[in-house]
């Protein structure tokens, strides 16, 4: 995977140091709902500003720029640049495939743009404008040279611009929970809350899945996150036909748990039980279990997609038995105070049918195949499985 940042660096100037810059950023943010916090503990969004004394810039790193969703970092860039009568630049990258600075003064109009690489997932919203940053580059022809490189990252463009405007190249890449390519004590984090969310009963939704049918001996996980309040107790069942009949049961299962940004694994011991009907299960409980509310709808969502991340809840199984009944697995996780709240995956269900789901999988693959894609052992042989 490739770096992504947002970032804005605000030209020094007389006009400001660094405490006006920090009482600026907090009346903006109030100004859209955030509210100032002690630490971490009690804040869910951070800012982080860093002003190395031999650059010329001051770097601003926060939750809610976001890469290619809004301008909510054009928009504190233009107040900046009105309040402080400076330039201003703006950074975005994309998986280091591509890189879109952005260099403004509203004060003056200067208005220039930068694009390096490019990224089918995140368009180019202009086209280079390279003339404005003469005002900060003496050598234009290196400028150029460094546009027009083909880069295998994108943000090295950037580091290497970032020397011939005075900023420190490790600004380049200023993120609020990265620093360690930076001196100790040039960074200043601020937290900040955000409005309250709606509160609403659990409700799990899939989180993570595999598009592949489990494998008889492998190691398989099914992921949920909550997208109500917070509750207490988990429920997790194994059911399908291939239970019923006693064809398939499940090994080495465990709560796949994030737990202090690290993989957590907590064996859980499943009980088989009468559903009515014939019809029977595999399954766990714990009453105690703590379940983490949603996280804020307010959070900007690239914060919000990753906290969701560090909260979801994992079950990891080992499938053994019949391998022609693998399709029928279906893993059920719920909360015990609100069981409507569940969700439940099973491979080919979205499909309808399972002829139907090996068919549109084998297609898919096959396009993959002809783009030179090297998957051929991805494709589903249907006599492999019972499909009535």
């Amino acid at each position: 995977m490739g770096l992504f940042f947002a970032n804005l660096h605000v030209r020094k100037n007389e006009n400001y140091d660094t405490e006006a810059l920090k009482d600026t950023l907090i009346r903006l943010l109030a100004e859209d709902g955030f509210t100032p916090a002690q630490d971490e503990s009690e804040g869910n969004i951070c800012v982080a500003i860093c002003a190395p004394p031999r650059s010329e810039w001051v770097s601003v790193a926060s939750d809610t720029f976001q890469v290619g969703v809004d301008d909510s970092m054009a928009r504190t860039a233009a107040r900046l640049s009105q309040r402080f009568d400076t330039d201003v630049i703006t950074a975005a990258c994309f998986d280091s495939d591509d890189l879109q600075l952005s260099l403004l003064n509203t004060r003056d109009g200067t208005d220039g743009w930068i694009n390096v690489g490019r990224s089918e997932e995140v368009p180019h919203r202009r086209r280079t404008k390279l003339s404005p940053w003469s005002k900060l580059v003496g050598d234009m022809p290196r400028l150029k040279e460094i546009v027009r490189t083909e880069h295998v990252f994108a943000e090295e463009a950037f580091a290497q611009i970032a020397e011939l405007i005075r900023m420190e190249p490790a600004q380049a890449t200023l993120e609020v929970g990265a620093s360690d390519l930076l001196p100790a004590g040039q960074i200043t984090r601020l937290f900040f809350a955000a409005p309250p969310g709606t509160v609403k009963p659990p409700k799990f939704e899939i989180a993570l899945y595999g598009g592949m049918p489990c494998r008889i001996g492998e190691s398989s996980v099914v992921s949920v996150h909550n997208a109500g309040g917070k509750s207490k107790g988990l429920g997790v069942m194994f059911i399908g036909d291939c239970v019923d009949q006693g064809e398939i049961a499940f090994e080495d299962v465990k709560l796949q748990l994030r737990r202090k940004k690290a993989w957590e694994f907590v064996p859980i011991e499943l009980k088989k039980a009468d559903r009515g009907d014939g019809k029977t299960c595999w399954y766990w409980v714990d009453p105690s279990f703590p379940i983490p509310p949603a996280v804020n709808e307010n959070i900007p969502l690239r914060k919000r997609l990753l906290l969701a991340f560090e909260r979801g809840i994992g079950v990891r199984f080992t499938p053994v038995g019949n391998p022609r009944k693998v399709l029928d697995i279906t893993v059920v996780v719920y909360p015990l105070e609100n069981p409507n709240g569940q969700a439940s995956w099973c491979v080919y269900r979205l499909y309808g049918t399972k002829r139907d789901y090996i068919e549109q999988h084998n297609v898919g693959i096959q396009k993959t195949l002809d783009n030179g894609g090297r998957v051929g052992e991805l494709l589903l042989n249907p006599d492999d499985y019972d499909l009535d």
